[in-house]
């Protein structure tokens, strides 16, 4: 199993195929499994180098106490990309993934070559947003109520206050919160009760709507037909200057999951239309040049 060393911590990352870096970034509470299951992975690596990392404090990643904002998971994932030699990407963030991708391409545009934003939420566009549409979120509330956590659509846009509570379960409180949504579910929350995670993902730690704005690297707004944040979609086409959506059919927040098939179907064409990242190295520091991408219409 691969790791990188990054500031004292180790990383876990998994990469194939060869040409133009596309780099995919899972969301919070997940892991890089989601790009094997929707067979990213496997798919993009034809003809790309395709590199999936654990976030910190998710998956085989380490956990460290503190620093999960957006700014801080993407400083990580430049850390990453010059530990693989990677000067350029294509980056795809899933969720909260979206939101570092996006952070990233504000904080070194030169180092983005393209993005693709699935169903991102940002604290900055929050006032857009209403959660309670989100059916997923409400169906999670009732399991969690069941086990004797109590919920509300504060806790999402709050995710200390619920790591918290999880983390002070214990007796047949804990053992129904485990059947009510899983053991591994239950470990990863567990995991991260332990750090500042739940704060930090819903801080703008500086992405603010203006910088949001500001990103003019083609971009792909790829949300669920049925995503509680379609309005932030609507956003991104109307305010970045070069971004275009589409919509993953009969899917709501997790299309990687609940639609893979018509997810990697609208991943896949974009990146296609993409001529490759102006460059692209392999972890012996050697790079090769092509030309800058281009995006499709709105």
């Amino acid at each position: 199993m691969p790791f990188s060393t990054l500031s004292g911590l180790r990383f876990h990352y998994q990469q194939a195929g060869e040409g133009p870096d596309v780099v995919l970034i899972h969301g919070v509470t997940g892991d890089l499994s989601i790009w094997y299951l929707c067979q990213a992975i496997q798919t993009l690596s034809a003809a790309r180098r395709v590199t999936a990392y654990d976030l910190r404090g998710h998956g085989y990643t380490d956990a460290p106490p503190r620093d999960y904002t957006s700014a801080d998971h993407a400083a990580d994932l430049f850390a990453l990309m010059d530990d693989r030699g990677i000067e350029r990407a294509t980056l795809v963030g899933h969720s909260f993934g979206g939101v570092i991708a996006l952070h990233a391409a504000v904080i070194a545009p030169e180092r983005v070559d393209a993005m693709v934003l699935s169903d991102p939420y940002f604290p900055a566009l929050r006032h857009l947003e209403d959660v309670s549409r989100w059916g997923h979120w409400q169906s999670f509330c009732d399991e969690a109520r069941r086990a004797g956590v109590e919920l509300s659509d504060e806790h999402w846009y709050d995710l200390g206050r619920f790591f918290d509570q999880i983390v002070d379960l214990e007796g047949d409180r804990l053992l129904q919160f485990r059947r009510e949504v899983g053991l591994p579910a239950l470990n990863r929350l567990l995991r991260l009760g332990g750090t500042t995670c739940g704060d930090d993902t819903k801080v703008e730690a500086g992405l603010t709507a203006d910088l949001i704005a500001s990103v003019a690297v083609p971009s792909l707004a790829l949300y669920g037909e049925f995503s509680p944040f379609l309005a932030t979609a609507q956003y991104l086409v109307e305010h970045l200057p070069n971004c275009r959506s589409e919509i993953v059919p009969a899917a709501k927040h997790r299309a990687p999951e609940e639609n893979p098939t018509a997810f990697l179907s609208l991943l896949r064409g974009f990146i296609e239309t993409l001529p490759g990242a102006s460059s692209s190295s392999g972890p012996d520091g050697s790079v090769s040049e092509s030309s800058q991408p281009t995006c499709g219409t709105r």
